[in-house]
């Protein structure tokens, strides 16, 4: 069943950012209130580490708050385009500096022997707290994908609940592992972020009513019971 999503406007793009990290962590904060933990789910991306600055502002107890990415690179943890390298040199890191209790950031080894086992690891970790994300972060690609789940590709259409890993992803890299549709879906609060004009193609077909989701993978957002669009496009 569709959801009405929430569409928040704002053309300054640090300040859209901004927004997009209160929200965030207003929902946590709830979350946190209800059951004293929350898990959150996390892409990689340049506007996402202008997110992960500015959820360092907001106060939160972060100690308890469990962070899993929503896809990552086949690459070691330390690599340039590795997303769990991203989340801790932008959030996790930078809190411990300044003497605050960092979130418990659960990384997934892009350079695993084995990446299906390691699929699966990340998949038991996750079980842990409950097989589903409290709050996830999405940030859409030009082609309208999330995470790494593609347009009219099996990626989007892999049944599982839970991380899989691919080897024929059509974005470089090929090799990837991403959270399936289902767990996204799954999702107590949907954060959708639009940021960049690069991104206004997607957008229009994110808001097209006859867009298919296996046109715009971004539209699995209208399937969560909490979506939130976030975006500097008019």
């Amino acid at each position: 069943m569709a959801s009405v999503a929430t569409v928040i406007t704002d053309t300054n793009q640090n300040e859209l950012l901004r927004k997009v990290a209160a929200r965030i962590c207003g929902a946590l904060c709830g979350v946190l209130v209800e059951r004293g933990r929350a898990v959150l789910g996390v892409p990689g991306g340049r506007s996402v580490a202008g997110v992960f600055e500015a959820m360092r502002q907001e106060r939160l107890d972060w100690g308890q708050v469990h962070v899993f990415l929503v896809d990552e690179r086949l690459v070691p943890m330390d690599h340039p385009d590795s997303n769990f390298r991203l989340l801790r040199e932008h959030l996790v890191d930078p809190l411990a500096r300044e003497g605050r209790m960092p979130p418990q950031a659960h990384p997934f080894p892009g350079d695993a022997p084995d990446p299906q086992r390691a699929a699966r690891d990340y998949d038991g970790a996750l079980a842990e707290l409950g097989s589903r994300f409290d709050v996830v972060l999405l940030s859409a690609g030009e082609d309208g994908h999330v995470a790494s789940l593609f347009p009219d590709h099996h990626s989007l259409m892999d049944a599982r609940h839970g991380f899989f890993v691919m080897d024929d992803a059509p974005k470089p890299p090929p090799g990837r592992m991403s959270a399936s549709a289902s767990l996204l879906r799954a999702c107590g609060t949907g954060v959708l972020l639009f940021a960049g004009r690069a991104k206004a193609a997607a957008f229009a077909r994110f808001t097209d009513p006859s867009a298919s989701v296996s046109s715009c993978p971004a539209k699995l957002m209208l399937q969560m019971g909490n979506p939130f669009v976030f975006t500097d496009l008019t």
